[in-house]
């Protein structure tokens, strides 16, 4: 069993690893800085609108989750929309994604399936390399997963 902090921007859920979670708080007390930098503790971050990176149609981000992408790397902050609590999951909660394009497949590794909430939660890679998120942002998830349809919502 590993433990998984659930987010959401847009229709996305996403897993996050718990034990690469440093903090979560609302982005009401969040100095902004140029180019999408932000000052926390006495750090200055890269900042990622989930939302915004995903090409996903979202509201404004109200909380920002301090996130470790990768081992000895700095920390992020992922802006989303809402989070939804800790997830202590197995392997056999998990299921394989379907073929992806590589530029949608270097975030995910797998799913989380949640029948009575009628909703996918993409569980993000981990490592992944803080690169991926300095790049150009993937095209729009839903047609990355091939289809028009994410968490049971048309796009």
């Amino acid at each position: 069993m590993a433990i998984f902090l659930q987010v959401r921007t847009g229709q996305l859920h996403l897993m996050l690893d718990a034990l690469q979670v440093h903090e979560v708080f609302g982005l009401d007390t969040l100095v902004d800085g140029a180019q999408g930098h932000v000052q926390w503790r006495d750090q200055v971050l890269n900042g990622v609108d989930a939302g915004e990176f995903f090409c996903l149609p979202h509201a404004q981000p109200v909380m920002g989750v301090v996130y470790t992408p990768d081992l000895g790397e700095q920390p992020l902050l992922l802006k989303v929309e809402e989070v939804l609590g800790l997830r202590d999951l197995g392997a056999a909660h998990w299921s394989r994604l379907p073929v992806l394009p590589a530029r949608t497949h270097a975030f995910f590794d797998a799913v989380w399936l949640e029948p009575a909430l009628s909703r996918q939660s993409f569980r993000l890679r981990h490592p992944i390399d803080l690169e991926t998120f300095k790049g150009v942002a993937p095209a729009g998830l839903g047609e990355e997963l091939g289809h028009d349809r994410v968490d049971g919502v048309d796009q």
